[in-house]
Formats: C-alpha cells, sequence, structure tokens
C-alpha cells in the first residue's frame, strides 16, 4: 500500500492516484502535488477506478505477455529518477571481528563483483560491516560485544555511501580501557564513540559534519538511506537458496516468505489498534452518555423556564424590599435628627445658663476688686508715714558695726598676751627635761661598761676553748703547735660555756642600744621644751604690739560719746539693726501693695469687658438652643410624615413621648438589611442558575455531537478492524505484490534470459516460455539452471521493489549482495547462471556475489578474495578498473 502525497489516502499498490484524490486529475499526465509517478492518459477498460502508471516495457517483450503483465500490477520497472539511489563507495574496517587490521575497499568502479574465499574467512561480515556503519548493528548479532576483534582495543567501521544525490559518510568505533587491579586483574571497559557523520560538499571539495545526538543522526541516515534495519536486511542481502523457494516451493512457505519480507504483520497491527481506539472511543463515548445522564440531567428548557419564572417573582420582592429599607434609613437619618437637635438644644441652653452664671459671678467679683484696690492704696500711705517717722542712720548702723569688731578683737588679744606671758614665766618643762637628760646619759654610760665586760669575757671564753682544743691529743713531750717548744706539764681543762658568753654580748648590746635611743629621747624632749620657752618670749612681744594697734583702730572707730565697751557697742549696733529691720519690713510691704494695685487694676479694668462679652455669648447660646428646637420640630414633622406611610407606631410613640427611637430603627433595618441581602444572594443564585443552565445546554448539545462523532468513529474503526481482520485482505496484499514482482522480474528476465517471462496465478508463480509460443506453465516445470536464473530475476526484482512495497518513500538500491545458493548448480546450469551474472552490468547496478565457488570466481572478472589467516583475515581486490 502507499500514499497519496498530499491527501492521505491510502492507495492499493496497483493504482497509484485513486479517484478519491482530489490533487490527481484525469486530464494530466502527472499528479498535481508530488505523486512520483507518471499516470497514463488511456484508462483500462477493466478498471475504471483510476490511472494507471506508465510502464516502461522493453520492445522485445511479447505483447500478450506484457499486457497480462501490465494487468497484474502497474508498477513501472525502471528506477524513477526521482527515487533515492543507495550505493557504497569505500568501506574502511578495523578490528571488526576477523578483520582485526585495517582493510580498505573501493567499490567505485565495481559493477558485477563476486566476494570470494574460503568458509569462515569473511565474506559475509564486509556485507555486516556496511551494515553496522549504516545501522550500529548487524543481522547475525544481538549488540556490538561480540564484533570487535580479539586483543584488540579499538574498532573502526567506515563507509562512504551515495544516496538522495548526495554523498555521505559514517564512522563508528567502540574503545577498550584496560586499567589493573589491586589483586592482579584487568579491567576491561567498552565505550561506545559518539556516531560520526558527514555529507560531502563538492563546491567546497570538502566534508562537513552532520551535528546531532546519536539517536537523531541515525533517524537521518535512515531517512537518507529509505530503509530501516530490517528493511535494509531483506533489500539487499539476499540468500539466493530462498528465492528458489519462494519462486517454485508450496503456497503456504511462499506466503510465510511474503509475509516476512513485506511486514504484512502491520495490517495485524493496525486491527489490533483499530479495535483498541474503537473501544477506547467506546468507553469515552460510554463516559460522555454518563455525563449528559448524570451532570446534565437539569439542562433542559423546562428548567430554564422555572428559573427565569422565579427570577420575575424575586426582582420585584427585592426592589419592594429595598424601598422599605431605604424608607428605614431616611427614618432613622429624621430620628437622629430629632434626637441630635434636642440634644444640641439642652446643650446650648446649659451652656447659656452656665454663661448666666459666670456673668453674674464676674460682677461680684468686679466689686470685690473695687474694694481691694482701696485697701491697697490705704495700706501703701500708711507704710510710708510709718518708714518716714523711722530713725535710722545707715552711716552710724556701720560705725557701730566695725567698732563691735575692733572691740571684741582688743578683748581677744588681750585674753591672748595674759596666757602667752603665763606659758613665758613657767620652766619646770625644760628643768623636768635636763633632769631626764642627765639620767639618761648615765644609763647609756653603765650599758657600755656592761657591754665592754662581756665582750671581754666571751674574748676569754674563746681563747679557752682554744688552747683546750690545740691541748687536745697533745701529751707531755710533744711538741707545741703554737711555740714549736717541748710541751711540759699539761693544765687540767675546765668547762667553758661559749654560747653563754655570746649570749651575754648580745644582752649587752640590746641594753646598750636602748640606753642610747632612751637618751636620745630626752634630748629631743629637751630641746623642745627650750624652743617652746623661746616662742612664748617671741608670743609675748608680737601679742603686745597687736594689742596696742587693735585699741588705738578702735578708739578711731567709736562714735563720740559711746565708751569703749563690748557691751556697749552691740546695744547701740542692735537698736540700729532693728530699725533697718523695721524699715526694710516696710518698704516690702510698700512694693507687694503697689505690685498687688499693678496685678489687680488691669484685671478690675478687664472685668467690665469679659461682663459684657459673656453676656454677648450668652444671647447667642440662647439663639442656637431656638434654632436646634427649630430643627428638632422639622425632623420630627417629617419623621411623623414616614411613620405613619410606614405605619411605624412604635417609633412615633417614642418621638411622641420625646424617647430615642434608634434601637427600633435599627433593629427594623437589621431585618431589613437581611432581607434585602436574602433576597440579594436569592436574585445572583437564580441568575447564576439562568446562566449554568444556559451554559449547560449549549454544553449538552456540544456533549451530544461529540457522542455523535465519538460513536461515529467508533464504528468506522470497528469496520476497518473487521475488514482487517479477514485473510482475504492479505492474501489481496500478497497477490498484488507477487504480481508487481513478477513484472519486474520479467524485464530483467530480458537481459538474463529472454526465453521466460513471469506470470501470477492466483498464489502461484508462472513462466511464459516464448520459445514455446507463449505457453504459461508452472514454475517448478523449469530446469535447475533456469529456476536459479529464474529466481535470480525475481530476487533482483525483490531488491529494486522492496522499499516501494514496504514504504511510500522508498529507495532505489542499486546494489544488491547474493549470497551463496550456487555450490549445488551443475557446469551447464553455472555456465548459465554466470552468463547471466556478466549480463547485469548493462543495467547500472552493482552486485556483489559472494561465494566460494572457484568456477564462479575465475568467471567474473572483478573480484575481492578474503584471505584467511590464523591472526587476522585481510582481502585483496582482483580485477577492478582503475
Amino acid at each position: 500500500m502507499t500514499t497519496c502525497a498530499s491527501s492521505s489516502i491510502s492507495i492499493s499498490p496497483s493504482y497509484r492516484c485513486s479517484s478519491e484524490c482530489a490533487n490527481c486529475s484525469p486530464t494530466r499526465s502527472t499528479c498535481r502535488r508530488g505523486c512520483p509517478r507518471q499516470l497514463v492518459a488511456e484508462r483500462n477498460g477493466s478498471n475504471a477506478r483510476g490511472w494507471r502508471r506508465t510502464s516502461c516495457w522493453r520492445a522485445s517483450t511479447p505483447r500478450g505477455t506484457a499486457a497480462r503483465s501490465r494487468r497484474s500490477s502497474s508498477a513501472c520497472s525502471t528506477i524513477c529518477t526521482r527515487r533515492r539511489r543507495v550505493r557504497p563507495r569505500k568501506l574502511h574496517l578495523e578490528g571488526f571481528t576477523c578483520f582485526a587490521d585495517a582493510v580498505d575497499i573501493d567499490f567505485t568502479s565495481m559493477d558485477v563483483f563476486v566476494i570470494c574465499g574460503p568458509t569462515g574467512a569473511g565474506k559475509t561480515t564486509l556485507v555486516d560491516a556496511m551494515c553496522y556503519a549504516l545501522y550500529g548493528r548487524i543481522p547475525r548479532h544481538d549488540g556490538t560485544s561480540q564484533l570487535m576483534s580479539h586483543n584488540r582495543d579499538r574498532m573502526v567501521v567506515s563507509l562512504e555511501f551515495d544516496a538522495a544525490g548526495g554523498r555521505y559518510r559514517v564512522l563508528r568505533s567502540i574503545n577498550v580501557t584496560r586499567r589493573s587491579k589491586r589483586d592482579g586483574s584487568e579491567d576491561v571497559r567498552r565505550t561506545t564513540s559518539p556516531v560520526q557523520f558527514e555529507r560531502y560538499v563538492a563546491a567546497k571539495d570538502e566534508w562537513q559534519p552532520e551535528e546531532g545526538r546519536v539517536r537523531e543522526i541515525d533517524a537521518e541516515i535512515e531517512r537518507i538511506v529509505g530503509l530501516d534495519f530490517k528493511g535494509f536486511t531483506r533489500c539487499v542481502l539476499l540468500p539466493q537458496g530462498r528465492f528458489q523457494e519462494f519462486l517454485a516451493g508450496e503456497r503456504a512457505d511462499r506466503r510465510d516468505v511474503l509475509t516476512e519480507l513485506l511486514d504484512i504483520g502491520i495490517y495485524e497491527q493496525i486491527m489490533r489498534t483499530a479495535n483498541a481506539r474503537a473501544a477506547g472511543h467506546a468507553k469515552e463515548a460510554e463516559g460522555i452518555q454518563r455525563r449528559l445522564d448524570e451532570d446534565y440531567r437539569d439542562a433542559t428548557a423546562e428548567a430554564l423556564d422555572a428559573c427565569r419564572a422565579e427570577l420575575e417573582q424575586t426582582r420585584p420582592a427585592l426592589d419592594e424590599a429595598r424601598g422599605r429599607r431605604d424608607a428605614l434609613v431616611e427614618g432613622k437619618g429624621h430620628a437622629k435628627r430629632v434626637m441630635d437637635a434636642r440634644k444640641r438644644q439642652r446643650e446650648r441652653e446649659l451652656a447659656r445658663d452656665t454663661k448666666r452664671a459666670e456673668v453674674a459671678e464676674r460682677e461680684r467679683e468686679a466689686e470685690t476688686g473695687q474694694q481691694q484696690l482701696a485697701g491697697l492704696r490705704a495700706a501703701v500711705t500708711e507704710a510710708e508715714r510709718e518708714l518716714a517717722e523711722i530713725a535710722y542712720d545707715p552711716k552710724a548702723h556701720a560705725a557701730l558695726s566695725a567698732a563691735l569688731d575692733r572691740a571684741r578683737d582688743v578683748d581677744r588679744k588681750t585674753k591672748q598676751l595674759a596666757a602667752a606671758k603665763d606659758v613665758a614665766a613657767n620652766t619646770s618643762a625644760a628643768d623636768a627635761a635636763e633632769a631626764a637628760v642627765r639620767e639618761r646619759e648615765g644609763e647609756r654610760d653603765a650599758a657600755a661598761a656592761a657591754l665592754d665586760q662581756a665582750a671581754e669575757r666571751r674574748e676569754q671564753v674563746q681563747r679557752a676553748e682554744a688552747a683546750a682544743h690545740v691541748r687536745a691529743g697533745l701529751k707531755p713531750g710533744d711538741v707545741c703547735p703554737v711555740c714549736g717548744g717541748a710541751v711540759g706539764k699539761l693544765p687540767k681543762d675546765g668547762k667553758v660555756d661559749v654560747k653563754a658568753a655570746e649570749k651575754a654580748v648580745r644582752d649587752a648590746e640590746t641594753a646598750r642600744k636602748r640606753a642610747d635611743d632612751a637618751f636620745h629621747s630626752a634630748r629631743i624632749v629637751l630641746e623642745r621644751a627650750r624652743q617652746q620657752m623661746k616662742q612664748s618670749a617671741a608670743d609675748v612681744a608680737r601679742i603686745s604690739g597687736e594689742l596696742a594697734a587693735a585699741t588705738a583702730a578702735l578708739k578711731a572707730a567709736l562714735p563720740r560719746g559711746l565708751a569703749a565697751d563690748v557691751a556697749a557697742i552691740a546695744a547701740a549696733l542692735e537698736a540700729q539693726s532693728a530699725a533697718e529691720k523695721h524699715a526694710a519690713a516696710l518698704r516690702k510691704a510698700i512694693a507687694d501693695a503697689r505690685m498687688a494695685l499693678a496685678e489687680l487694676e488691669p484685671r478690675v479694668a478687664e472685668s467690665d469687658q469679659k461682663i459684657a462679652a459673656l453676656k454677648v455669648e450668652s444671647e447667642s447660646l440662647d439663639a442656637e438652643a431656638r434654632s436646634a428646637m427649630a430643627d428638632a420640630e422639622s425632623a420630627k414633622k417629617a419623621l411623623i410624615k414616614l411613620a405613619k406611610t410606614w405605619e411605624w407606631t412604635e417609633a412615633l410613640a417614642l418621638i411622641e413621648a420625646k424617647k430615642d427611637p434608634s434601637t427600633v430603627f435599627a433593629k427594623a433595618l437589621g431585618d431589613g438589611n437581611a432581607d434585602v441581602d436574602r433576597l440579594t444572594a436569592k436574585l445572583t443564585a437564580l441568575e447564576e442558575r439562568e446562566r449554568h443552565v444556559e451554559t449547560a445546554i449549549e454544553r449538552a448539545a456540544e456533549l451530544r455531537e461529540e457522542l455523535e462523532a465519538l460513536r461515529a468513529r467508533a464504528e468506522l474503526l470497528r469496520q476497518l478492524a473487521h475488514l482487517l481482520r479477514a485473510d482475504q485482505f492479505q492474501e489481496f496484499v500478497i497477490t498484488e505484490a507477487m504480481g508487481i514482482l513478477a513484472a519486474a522480474a520479467t524485464e530483467h528476465l530480458q537481459t538474463l534470459f529472454p526465453r521466460f517471462a513471469i506470470d501470477v496465478d492466483g498464489s502461484e508463480f508462472l513462466v511464459v516460455d516464448h520459445w514455446q509460443a507463449d505457453q504459461r506453465r508452472s514454475a517448478r516445470t523449469l530446469s535447475g539452471g533456469e529456476t536459479f536464473v529464474a529466481s535470480l530475476a525475481l530476487a533482483l526484482a525483490l531488491s529494486e521493489r522492496l522499499p516501494e512495497l514496504r514504504s511510500a518513500a522508498g529507495a532505489a538500491l542499486e546494489s544488491l549482495f547474493l549470497d551463496e545458493g550456487f555450490g549445488t548448480l551443475d557446469p551447464e546450469t553455472l555456465e548459465t547462471v554466470i552468463t547471466a551474472l556478466e549480463g547485469l552490468r548493462s543495467e547500472d547496478r552493482m552486485v556483489g556475489i559472494i561465494t566460494h565457488v572457484p568456477e564462479l570466481a575465475r568467471r567474473i572478472e572483478t573480484r575481492i578474495e578474503v584471505i584467511r589467516s590464523p591472526s587476522a583475515s585481510s582481502v585483496q581486490v582482483v580485477g577492478a578498473p582503475g
């Protein structure tokens, strides 16, 4: 199957464009929107549903065979120039399986060649290397762990090829790192390097890398080649023996081969996908129906009409509640005006009465102030009179004060002179000090004598001890160690106490020191007594002079007629001080009175103005009280009018009783607000419900449309799955594919073996024998060589048409490899086959034949000889054009 490039309409292999494709005009020879096959301008009478592609049959083909072939398949037998052409150019491999060393093969000038060598040398490995370079894997192995040559640390495979009108180069490599472990073993790690993909730019004569991740580059290679891994291995590497079985084998075997090659299992996948999607759409439709039954049960016109009817009842009720609430707000305002005005009236009347009381108080204070002014003025006059009568002399007061000080100084110095004279006359202290000095001096001399005596005694004791020490060990007649003479009779040694002698000296020294200290202390006391006597004499002289001077000063300062007596002077000074205090008190009283007059006189003067202002304020407050009373009456009339209109009997009674009705209005207003809020919420909910019902009705309509669409799609998918489940469809695809392959194989037979053509009868291949008047017979009647040639033609046709049969975007493979199949041929058949293979050179394609048959290898001029050795295989290219 294929697809029109612009309409996504599936078309059978026999007809490129369907009459349903709007882009393929019956009057044009090509599709307007890119269908890659030309159309013929003549209709096939047996197939009036579409236009056929042109067939490029050779002139040597018999008319009847060509017609039958065209009926079986309308595929073009030549390679259209607009299809991708895939052909290898250069292959490089190193460290790849048996090719441990570097191998380079140039396919540029090769057309038909053989890859020969002994079994196991690595002939098929060269094709595997091309497959690995393009797809990163090979058909015969899973993974890459077994591809690297033994004991090699690097594997490199590079392939340069032509495809899609360009030249490309792809390189894949694996590197090995080895690291010794502590236990002596070796850690081997294989790292696959990123694939390198380059495009040759002829204008610059350079290779430019194609950037991208590994998966992106692999996808790009598949796009350029036009085949995935499975398609490439089925179209490029053809096991010849299997196509002999395909040509003349059993129907079931042929069907299995085509099913595998054409990947017909895709239709089963489509069937399962269609069933799964149909089930998914059905489940989604059930969910929508459930939502319609549950969530949109009330989304009806009746529900919408009921909601609108309730809205029509609610809006007037809300307007009435709002009018009642507004009247309550207005009435509450009037009541507040009444209460506020009455309160203001009371406040102004109270303030007016307060001002009037203050006026009376101010008037009383003004009268009292006048009386106080008169009293203060009289007090100032009396104090001034008394002050004028006081006999106070400031000079006399100052003179008396000075005289009193001098008199007291004369008395003090007189007493000091008497005391100084008493001290100077007393010599007992000096006499006692001289006697103490003489006594201390005798004690000191006695202590010095005792010390001398103790020292002399210590020296005697020390000499006695030394002599006793010298005599120790001597006997009469020995040499004296002191004088050198002979020792006579030795005296007896007495008891010597050296420590007692030394203690006596120390005690004597201590007594001597105490005696010296006592003597010096007595001398100091004596010296002080003598100095005090001298000072007393000087004090007498000095005080006598000071007393004379003080007496003279007193006489000079003493007022006339006053005795030089401290008591008399003090009495006179006290009289002057009392007069001074009385005068000061009078002057202060006068000043205070005048200050009080200065403060009181302005206040008394301002009192009249204040009284006048208070009277004005009192009159203004009285006017405001009357105005407030008028406002209260006006608001009361408005409130009474509203109360009668809305029947507020309780509030009206309170107003008449001059009581505050705010509590009544507050309660009524609260109820009114509650009614308004309740009705507003109800109106909002009804409006929201109206919108919700309208939206739900619209959404329900949309869901019903979606439900119908889902059910239609589910039914369509179920029908598609039912059609694909039938064996006739797959059988139809296989039959159509066999027709295409038979037509293409017939074209190749015109070059390889013109005697025969291949046709299809049901699910069997037939041969048309042109030598026997176009006799049609079973392919099983062919000889071995004829069967090989026919199957070779069929293999070539498959390599051409398989990409097209498997995908609409196929590639024209100019290269294929035939793997073995020649070893069982007899010499005559082999000769026929060789002749047929040599004839492939004229078809502008590259055909590689993998064989170990020597005769076939010798007959083909171009050979790639694979040489096997214990270390590594190598290749040698023979007969390739330069």
